[in-house]
């Protein structure tokens, strides 16, 4: 059982009230972790000097906001982590409902053509293979039309250099789980949550690095070198929150940072293929220094759960030896289904879909954000909106209380937000654009109800 107890010396709402918030902020922070158990309602009454009806009270309104769950005999234990799970909860649910623009996704059809097209031409007498683990002859074959798909990003990757994973998110807990002797990860001061949950599944302690509007700074991963650090996580084209693309100079001078201070770098580059004019990857730079990591998530479909990671000599002989780790992860009919695609030239024409629908999505962000300092690209499924009224955490309640879920700094950020301030609105999860049009002229409201 964990001993926590909340400070509502600074809270004007009833105690009930401010204690739910103060788990919820508590969770936020990572004070309070997933499967963690509170005090029991008497304890934390005594502790408090409240009513046992009062603690219960509020256990109940964390349960609502789906923070804490509980059980008899168990006690009443923590379910969120950093606001990934639930980031916050409505108590009145406003007129038009709840639009939810918190998820960082693709833009998605209401009818997908190709996956019914897709499976209507599946031969019923090769179909059952799909329902067993992927062969290896279906693993290399999946490889080579990858090895083609990264060429496109200019990631020149023999095709027996490539650990196909399930997602891209499982390609990050992988390259994490390669450096055991790294108890600290270098990263963006603002991440998205989920590093900061692969880091707490290995048990890496994420160091921040200062960024600005271009990114990571050179002068920061330099300062940590020299400190020791020899990982580091970079985002480098449209970072998830901030969109923030860096030039090939900046790129060129982290790479001789770290072949200066002997720095491994992995490269996230899920959003890499969106822009069009994207600078050269890091890898393409220093490939000798930089694990290379990207999917078809947020290009092409989430649900095919295919990432891919590129790896020096080094790493890749430590992957291959457990391999059952990475690929057997990977569903035998969603590989056939991508490698199909990315052969006939599907895959290219979703993600070139995708960039025409975000483009005119990012136009409803111009004609409705008029009244804030935002950021964002075309390209790019979320925008950045900085330093909002009232700051971040504020300005996230009051858009909740109109209905709309955004992501404050303070679930993105490695350590407290600081001079980064500000709210990630994703523009992709909305389910059209009449949706996230109303989504946004809530948001633009705000400015007006202040």
């Amino acid at each position: 059982m964990t001993i926590w107890v909340p400070d509502l010396s600074n809270s004007l709402q009833p105690t009930y009230l401010a204690i739910a918030e103060a788990i919820g902020e508590a969770v936020r922070q990572g004070q309070l972790r997933p499967g963690e158990t509170l005090p029991t309602h008497r304890l934390l009454a005594d502790l408090m000097g409240v009513n046992v009806s009062t603690i219960t009270r509020a256990y109940r309104e964390a349960a609502h906001r789906r923070l804490v769950g509980g059980e008899v005999g168990r006690g009443t234990f923590v379910l969120g982590a950093a606001s990934e799970a639930a980031l916050f909860a409505l108590q009145h649910r406003p007129e038009g409902g709840v639009i939810d623009l918190s998820l960082n996704m693709p833009p998605m059809a209401v009818r997908d053509k190709d996956l019914a097209a897709a499976l209507g031409r599946m031969d019923p007498t090769q179909a059952a293979r799909y329902l067993h683990y992927p062969s290896p002859d279906e693993v290399l074959v999946h490889r080579r039309a990858a090895a083609g798909w990264l060429k496109r990003r200019g990631v020149e990757a023999p095709m027996e250099s490539i650990v196909v994973c399930a997602g891209a998110q499982h390609a990050m807990d992988t390259v994490l789980g390669l450096f055991a002797d790294q108890e600290e990860v270098g990263c963006e001061a603002l991440v998205y949550p989920g590093l900061k949950a692969a880091a707490r599944l290995w048990r890496r302690r994420l160091h921040p690095l200062p960024m600005d509007g271009e990114g990571l700074l050179p002068e920061g991963l330099e300062a940590a070198g020299r400190s020791g650090l020899r990982l580091a996580v970079v985002s480098p084209t449209l970072h998830n929150p901030t969109t923030a693309s860096m030039g090939l100079e900046r790129r060129q001078r982290l790479a001789a940072i770290a072949r200066k201070w002997d720095l491994t770098l992995v490269e996230e580059d899920v959003y890499g293929l969106l822009k069009e004019d994207a600078c050269p990857p890091l890898v393409s730079l220093a490939p000798e220094r930089v694990c290379y990591l990207t999917g078809l998530s947020k290009t092409v479909a989430p649900a095919l759960r295919i990432g891919y990671l590129f790896l020096p000599p080094a790493l890749l002989d430590r992957v291959r030896d457990d391999e059952h780790h990475t690929t057997w992860y990977v569903s035998a009919l969603t590989m056939a289904l991508a490698t199909r695609w990315l052969n006939d030239g599907t895959a290219w024409r979703r993600l070139q879909s995708q960039r025409r629908e975000l483009a005119a999505r990012h136009r409803l962000c111009q004609e409705h954000l008029q009244a804030y300092h935002w950021r964002g690209e075309p390209c790019c499924p979320h925008v950045w909106l900085t330093a909002p009224p009232g700051g971040s955490g504020a300005f996230a309640k009051r858009a909740l209380a109109a209905g709309v879920v955004v992501v404050p700094s303070s679930v993105l950020a490695v350590g407290r937000p600081g001079a980064l301030d500000g709210v990630r609105i994703s523009i992709g999860s909305a389910p059209d654009r009449k949706t996230l049009g109303e989504g946004l002229a809530r948001l633009a409201g705000l400015v007006e109800t202040r």
